[in-house]
């Protein structure tokens, strides 16, 4: 017959390489990892990754469930997978480095090594990258040269599924946080080096997690700021207008694109109002992010996400003259774990199959065994053992000559008789190997169970305990006869000669050729009965550890028999789901209501196995077992249907799809204000369900309205949401994406910005010493004429007025209320060009009064008959010492504007351009 072939499906996915940066991307990876191994039971071949740290530890690990195993298996990055930049002598390094001196930041604190992190000071992490730069361009080069790698798609017998990329360009995506040391000190300079290593269609993502979740930790003073300025430095360049080029390890690196296709932005409160509060758990979600960026639910969902970049990428809105340029995403998966009635059944299924193991079975007929044990008592003497030629003695003192030397040669006869029958009977079959293979056949084709097997063996060893006895008994009696053969030998051989009156008699030599033979066959049958005894002695053993093997067996198919006896509430259950991102059904807090009935499994098991590893072997065996074909679309049927008639069962499954919509909400937050305004930006949002089969109408979160209106209950949610097909029945999962967005919307970024501008004077957070109070800031400010124009206005018309300090009527609540910018003219002026919202509500009534202005000509009139004297005023205020210099530069700004303001109204005509037609009757 020919041998069984297994058929491997295919998998597809996206050539993808996963980077991470610092120890935020190092757990990112983990997780990353984790979700494909549990998905494919594996690593594809098509994911690439590695790690980028200052830290040098690897010791970070997960655990992971393979599809149809038990145990878990550790997750970690190995160590090809991991590239460790470290500087020592950091300190040195601006001072003898040309290109580290050339850009680190004169206020950055530097520290003697860079050996275990790099303290949350961005300008460090950039400076131990640069201090390794060889090695990473090398190293992110060959990288990309082995994630095209063309082996990877041929199939492998070394592989569960054969892999096919959707694409032949490359997917690179680089994760880590924005709020320490090492990600943000590194992510755009690791960026910039793989875009020149990149071919044109190949993309590139950034996946960053903002400073929230690491606020009034200990020691993270820093990482508000760090973001602000890692967001005002990737701003900069995602705005990139023409080329620029810096050098890195002696290469050239020409900066001609922006460094991201999209970059993802995952905070700690998600659109829905779901807080985390655990820093592992948004780790877990740029892992997921990671997992699905590489389309393992399909080609749909991988075109769908291919499709948002590149509408992102042709759109040229702004807000507030701010592109938007940020992303993010949530996710979560809905697994089926059926704990109800079907789990019960496969239980009660396995418990009758536990019972059949331990029982007696058939009987066990022993007669081969025992033929085999009988079988000790006649062993033949090995052929190829003979006694050697010895001389024999010609006279009597020749006896005493030899005789040392005979009983040294009848030993070692001895000896190699015995270890010659025990070495050929163990060649033919080990003792515990025939034992086995009986007892296997037993087991296998006769149906004799453990309880059988058990009692089989304690006969058979009770048979060759008796054999033992009888066989040394023997031993014994022949050992004795020998002794004394000996002994009775060397008296005659040590006797002197007899001696006559005149001469000595002549006298027989004693160790002639007869004694010699006889001692030899003594020696021999001594040395047949003494193996025959070994060997007896032998299958006791034998017979007795492997009874402790079947007694240990026995007990804990017991103990996991006990285990699966106790009740749903006597078990240890989870009362709920743990993984942040992981929901199921039916729900771990509903209990099933009735106990089932079953027979008992054909279960296939392996003697061998439960004798070595008993309770590996359970699971392998019991793993195959499973209760009556069912997939989440069919229980979500019954559900449905039974809905009336338990509602427990039915509220459980509403909770958990609500769940699933909120807690796979895009990981972030923003002010809606900033971005509803029309004619601005454009957001796009699409929501992905991966079900089993898409074009399903049976399947509830296909066609069934009920449970859709769970989770896209409106017109947009409807619009947005694409079904797509993962060919998996027992998982739903669902990824929503919202793009794109100015940072400067993001809730709290005014919190980053503060925290930015009251530590930068004593320190830097930027990576390089050009960027130190140059680069335009987040928020979409005024430009400082417009500021200014409008200044000097709302004071002429008297909307900003010095009363206990600058400041307006603002109406921006419905009521009216002072709002001060501040007590100077210079600390009021700088106020209101860093609010841009201050700004634009006096800049409306500004314009508004204006307007009025130019409608009523006497009131222009006073206006041009007044600005000479308010030229003046401003005159004298730039010759008055009571003012500070700062207060001047505003004096001289409004003076420059109101000579403008001058020279505007004394062109104004009010009636240039009319145009009345005249009446013809």
């Amino acid at each position: 017959m020919p041998e069984e072939t297994h058929v491997r499906s295919t998998k597809k996915l996206k050539r993808t390489v996963f980077i991470g940066l610092g120890g935020t991307g190092k757990k990112a990876l983990l997780h990353a990892k984790k979700r494909f191994l549990e998905t494919f039971g594996e690593e594809p071949p098509l994911i690439k990754y590695l790690l980028i740290d200052t830290t040098n530890a690897n010791t970070d690990t997960l655990q992971a469930r393979l599809p149809g195993k038990g145990e878990p298996v550790p997750v970690r990055l190995r160590a090809n997978e991991v590239l460790h930049i470290e500087a020592r002598g950091a300190s040195l390094l601006p001072q003898v480095h040309d290109e580290i001196r050339e850009w680190f930041p004169p206020k950055a604190d530097l520290k003697a090594n860079i050996l275990s992190g790099a303290g949350q000071i961005r300008a460090l992490g950039r400076l131990a990258l640069f201090a390794n730069a060889t090695t990473v361009y090398e190293n992110l080069r060959d990288l990309l040269a082995l994630a095209r790698d063309y082996r990877d798609e041929r199939p492998s017998n070394e592989r569960k599924h054969i892999y096919e990329p959707y694409t032949p360009h490359l997917t690179v995506a680089l994760v880590g946080s924005l709020a320490g040391g090492t990600g943000s000190g590194v992510f755009l300079d690791v960026a910039f080096i793989l875009r020149q290593l990149m071919k044109d269609e190949d993309q590139l993502f950034g996946y960053f997690l903002l400073p929230d979740i690491y606020v009034n930790r200990p020691g993270t003073q820093n990482v508000e700021a760090n973001a602000y300025a890692a967001l005002k430095e990737l701003d900069h360049f995602m705005n990139l207008q023409g080329t620029s080029r810096y050098y890195f390890g002696g290469r050239e690196i020409e900066i001609r694109k922006k460094p991201f296709d999209m970059v993802f932005l995952v905070n700690r409160e998600n659109r829905a109002g779901k807080t985390f509060t655990e820093v592992d758990d948004l780790m877990e979600l740029l892992g997921l992010g990671l997992y699905l960026l590489a389309g393992p639910l399909g080609k749909e969902q991988a075109d769908t996400f291919d499709n948002i970049v590149h509408q992102l990428n042709e759109q040229k809105g702004k807000y507030y003259g701010k592109t938007a340029h940020y992303a993010s995403f949530g996710a979560a998966e809905l697994r089926f774990v059926p704990e109800g009635l079907v789990q019960e059944e496969r239980r009660a299924i396995i418990l009758k199959a536990l019972e059949d193991l331990l029982a007696a079975g058939y009987d066990w007929p022993l007669s081969l065994l025992e033929e085999k044990l009988g079988e000790i008592t006649t062993l033949p003497t090995p052929e190829e053992v003979a006694f050697r030629e010895f001389s024999v003695s010609a006279t009597r003192e020749d006896d005493g000559k030899n005789w040392d030397r005979l009983q040294q040669n009848l030993e070692s006869f001895r000896q190699e008789v015995r270890e010659t029958l025990l070495r050929q009977y163990e060649e033919r079959q080990t003792i515990r190997g025939l034992i086995l293979e009986e007892a296997k056949k037993a087991f296998g084709e006769r149906g004799v169970r453990l309880g059988g097997l058990k009692e089989g063996l304690k006969n058979l060893l009770q048979s060759a305990k008796s054999l033992y006895e009888r066989l040394s008994k023997e031993v014994d009696e022949k050992q004795e006869k020998w002794q004394e053969e000996l002994e009775r030998t060397a008296k005659q051989v040590n006797k002197p000669p007899k001696r006559g009156f005149f001469r000595r008699e002549e006298e027989e030599a004693v160790l002639n050729r007869r004694r010699i033979s006889s001692l030899a066959e003594q020696a021999k049958n001594l040395a047949l009965s003494e193996a025959r005894a070994e060997l007896a002695e032998k299958w006791v053993r034998t017979l007795g550890g492997l009874l402790e093997e079947l007694g240990s067996a026995v007990e804990q198919v017991k103990d996991y028999k006990a285990v699966l006896e106790k009740t749903p509430n006597e078990r240890e259950r989870p009362s709920q789901d743990t993984e942040p991102f992981t929901l199921t059904l039916p729900p771990a807090y509903v209990e099933p209501s009735s106990q089932p009935n079953a027979e008992a499994a054909e279960v296939k098991w392996d003697l061998e196995a439960l004798l070595n590893a008993p309770k590996r072997a359970l699971e392998q065996a019991l793993g195959t077992v499973s209760g009556p074909a069912t997939s989440l679309a069919q229980w979500l049927r019954e559900a449905l249907a039974q809905r009336e008639g338990n509602r427990e069962v039915w509220e459980a499954v509403e909770r958990t799809l609500r769940e699933l919509d909120r807690i796979s909400d895009p990981a972030w937050d923003y002010e809606d204000a900033w971005v509803s305004n029309p004619g601005l930006g454009y957001k796009e949002k699409v929501h992905i369900l991966g079900v089993a089969n898409a074009t399903d109408r049976t399947d509830p979160f296909v066609g069934e309205e009920e449970i859709l209106n769970l989770f896209a209950s409106n017109l947009h949610d409807r619009m947005r949401l694409q079904r797509v097909s993962t060919g998996d029945t027992h998982r739903v999962l669902f990824y929503k994406i919202e793009a794109s967005i100015p940072a400067f919307t993001l809730r709290g970024i005014h919190i980053y910005r503060e925290k930015y501008e009251k530590l930068s004077p004593d320190r830097s957070f930027h990576t390089r010493r050009d960027f130190e109070g140059t680069l335009e800031d987040l928020f979409p400010l005024p430009r400082e004429e417009e500021v200014v124009e409008v200044w000097t206005k709302a004071r002429a018309f008297g909307l900003l007025t010095n009363q206990e300090g600058y400041g307006f009527m603002d109406r921006r609540q419905g009521t009216e209320r002072r709002y001060v910018l501040g007590t100077s003219p210079a600390t009021a002026f700088a106020a209101l060009g860093k609010d841009f919202f201050a700004f634009k509500e006096l800049e409306a009534q500004v314009k508004k009064k204006e307007n009025e202005v130019r409608r009523n000509p006497e009131a222009l009139d006073r206006i041009k008959a007044s600005l000479p004297q308010a030229l003046q005023d401003r005159e004298e205020k730039l010759k008055d010492q009571s003012f500070s210099p700062e207060d001047k530069e505003v004096f001289k700004k409004e003076l420059e504007a109101l000579h403008k303001w001058k020279e505007e109204i004394e062109a104004f005509q009010p009636n240039a351009g009319q145009d009345d037609f005249p009446p013809l009757l």
